[in-house]
C-alpha cells in the first residue's frame, strides 16, 4: 500500500503518523512524507514598504525554513520518500496524490479557522472532497490505539461498500474485527403528546426496520462483519458506538455525487475521538 502523509509537524499530523506506523509493517506500506511551505509574499502585498533587501531577507528565511523542514522529515521516518514543496498546500497535496497514485492520504485535521474555511472546509476536508482518494484524518488530542475493532458506518450504498472493503483489507492485515452499523432516524417526539401514534405507521416502521436489518445482515456477511442497527441520528450513533464498544477507527463512505462534503462526514471528523477513514 502506498500512503501519502502531508505533514505540518503539528500534533494532529503526528497523530496521523502514529496511525501510519501501525499500518506500515502489516500492509507493506510505501510511505511518502510531504511538507508544503507557503510561497513568500511578493511586492504587491507590501506596496510602498517593499525593498530589495526585504525580498532578500524573506527568501533567506524561506530557504532556512525548507532546510529545517528537510531535517525534520528525515527524523520522522528515514526510510520514507521525502518531498518538500513551496506552494498552496491543497494544490500540492492533490498533485502528489495523483502523480504517486497513492492508496491512502493520511492527514491531521485542525478544523475550520476562517470564515472561508467554514464555508468550503479545511484543507483536509477539501482533500476529502476533491482528491478521489481514501483519506484518513486525525485530530489533536485523540487516542491512537492498536487496531482491534473497526466501526464501518453504512448507508447501504456504493460508497459504504467501498469503505467496508477498505476496512476489511486493513482488518485482515492487522487482525481487527469489524462492526457494520446502519442508523435509522428516530421518531420525532411531538412537543405535546396529545395524539397516540397511528398503529399503521408503527407497523410500517417496524416492517422497515426488519427489512433494513435483513439488508444489513446480507451486506455484512461476505466481509465477516457484525451487523448493528441503531435508532439514532447517524453522528450520534457513531459517537455512541465508538465510546461504548472500544472502537479504534471509524470508516465512512462519501458520495461521489456530492460536490461538498456532507454534514455527517464533517461532524464525524469534528466529534470522533478516533482516526476517521473517509472513502469516496
Amino acid at each position: 500500500m502506498k500512503i501519502l502523509h502531508p505533514t505540518d509537524f503539528s500534533e494532529a499530523s503526528m497523530k496521523a503518523l502514529e496511525v501510519v506506523r501501525q499500518l506500515k509493517k502489516p500492509l507493506g506500506v510505501q510511505l511518502i512524507l510531504l511538507h508544503t511551505l507557503e510561497p513568500t509574499p511578493q511586492m504587491p502585498i507590501y506596496g510602498d514598504y517593499w525593498t530589495e533587501r526585504l525580498g532578500e531577507v524573506m527568501q533567506q528565511a524561506q530557504h532556512e525554513a525548507l532546510e529545517e523542514a528537510r531535517k525534520h522529515l528525515q527524523t520522522l521516518d528515514p526510510d520514507a520518500e521525502h518531498h518538500l514543496e513551496v506552494g498552496h498546500p491543497l494544490r500540492v497535496i492533490l498533485k502528489y496524490a495523483k502523480e504517486k497514485d497513492v492508496d491512502l492520504i493520511a492527514m491531521g485535521t485542525h478544523g475550520a479557522d476562517t470564515l472561508l474555511e467554514r464555508i468550503l472546509g479545511s484543507i483536509t476536508e477539501r482533500v476529502i472532497e476533491v482528491s478521489g482518494k481514501p483519506v484518513m484524518a486525525t485530530r489533536a488530542g485523540i487516542e491512537v490505539r492498536p487496531f482491534k475493532h473497526f466501526l464501518v458506518s453504512t448507508a447501504l450504498a456504493d460508497p459504504s461498500r467501498r469503505a467496508l472493503e477498505f476496512a476489511k483489507k486493513i482488518a485482515d492485515a492487522v487482525g481487527a474485527r469489524i462492526t457494520l452499523m446502519h442508523s435509522v432516524e428516530p421518531i420525532a417526539e411531538p412537543p405535546i403528546p396529545i395524539h397516540m401514534p397511528d398503529p399503521r405507521y408503527i407497523e410500517e416502521r417496524q416492517a422497515l426496520i426488519e427489512q433494513l436489518a435483513k439488508q444489513l445482515h446480507e451486506f455484512a456477511a461476505p466481509y465477516g462483519a457484525r451487523p448493528l442497527l441503531k435508532e439514532a441520528k447517524p453522528v450520534d450513533a457513531i459517537c455512541q458506538v465508538v465510546a461504548e464498544e472500544d472502537i479504534d477507527a471509524v470508516f465512512i463512505g462519501k458520495s461521489r455525487q456530492s460536490r461538498f462534503m456532507g454534514s455527517v462526514t464533517r461532524e464525524v471528523l469534528e466529534r470522533a475521538q478516533v482516526p476517521v477513514f473517509v472513502h469516496p
